[in-house]
């Protein structure tokens, strides 16, 4: 899965925030996808999501929309590059990917709403959040995401 073009316009294969549920269908046969995974059993109508290639891409859905894609660079066996050729995992310094979002001339910031206790989180001028976790002396890179982001701007 390369994230290089997911990275500069916040787009995977045909899929982005906003576009209806059925056009997950036209990227990916159901087979392929995990089960509806429903926030809420009892009311089904909060939304859900879908995992493809062992929970490495999470497409949430609510309201029949797509509200969110995330990347998780823990899951395995699918690899995660850059560039087409640059393997990333989350064992990826966050320094190095500043260095690859610098070299694609991709620009971002670090943004501040998402930091949580050890979690540091960048934005790009397409709304993409990385997210780091810093654990035991390490920094492990945690999620590549984007989603309906109720104040739409950079920076």
């Amino acid at each position: 899965m390369d994230l290089t073009n997911f990275l500069k316009t916040g787009t995977y294969l045909k899929l982005k925030v906003g576009l209806s549920e059925e056009n997950i269908y036209s990227c990916f046969k159901k087979k392929d996808l995990s089960k509806k995974y429903y926030y809420n059993k009892l009311d089904k109508n909060e939304g859900f999501s879908y995992f493809y290639g062992d929970g490495a891409l999470e497409i949430m859905v609510i309201d029949s929309k797509i509200y969110s894609l995330q990347f998780d660079p823990a899951r395995y066996p699918y690899i995660l590059t850059l560039f087409n050729n640059i393997i990333i995992s989350h064992k990826t310094s966050f320094e190095l990917i500043i260095k690859y979002l610098d070299i694609a001339d991709i620009k971002w910031s670090f943004y501040q709403r998402y930091c949580h206790s050890r979690e540091l989180t960048i934005k790009t001028e397409e709304n993409i959040f990385i997210g780091c976790v810093y654990d035991k002396g390490d920094y492990k890179l945690s999620k590549f995401q984007v989603f309906e982001d109720l104040y739409n701007g950079f920076f």
